[in-house]
């Protein structure tokens, strides 16, 4: 019975976790997702690069806007520096007693007038999280400055 009554529990507390595992990532149409660089792995850490160009959209409103949305994505320690185009950021990692991991950011001009912003985010080995969902975030932000 006591078997019975852990494993109803336990199946009870993974049905969230499929049911979100399940849900589809939103595109923007930027194809950020699709550009969406994942390296490494469980034991070693992951790293996450996302970026977005933007075309007629000046870069003040671009950096500005960019840094709206890593404020809207939750992060912490936000340190934009708009003359070099740099964001560091940090994410809190959920049940790491306090512990974070960097989200850094570029906002760069290119040589044909465009807006490229590039968010790179990095776990450390042991960590796990969802590649779609970490991918979701990141193109948030990277997309920020077009909308």
């Amino acid at each position: 019975m006591r078997t019975l009554s852990c494993t109803a529990a336990m199946a009870l507390m993974l049905v969230p976790g499929l049911a979100m595992a399940k849900k589809q990532v939103q595109d923007s149409g930027s194809g950020c997702l699709q550009n969406l660089s994942v390296t490494g792995g469980f034991t070693t850490g992951k790293q996450f690069l996302a970026s977005t160009d933007h075309e007629g959209v000046g870069y003040a409103e671009a950096f500005r806007k960019t840094v709206a949305a890593i404020e809207a994505e939750g992060m912490v320690s936000i340190s934009p520096n708009e003359r070099t185009g740099y964001i560091a950021a940090e994410n809190p990692v959920r049940g790491g007693g306090g512990s974070t991991v960097p989200l850094r950011t570029t906002v760069r001009r290119q040589d044909d007038g465009s807006i490229r912003v590039e968010v790179r985010f990095s776990i450390k080995g042991g960590q796990m999280t969802s590649n779609k969902a970490v991918g979701e975030g990141m193109c948030k932000i990277a997309d920020a400055a077009s909308l």
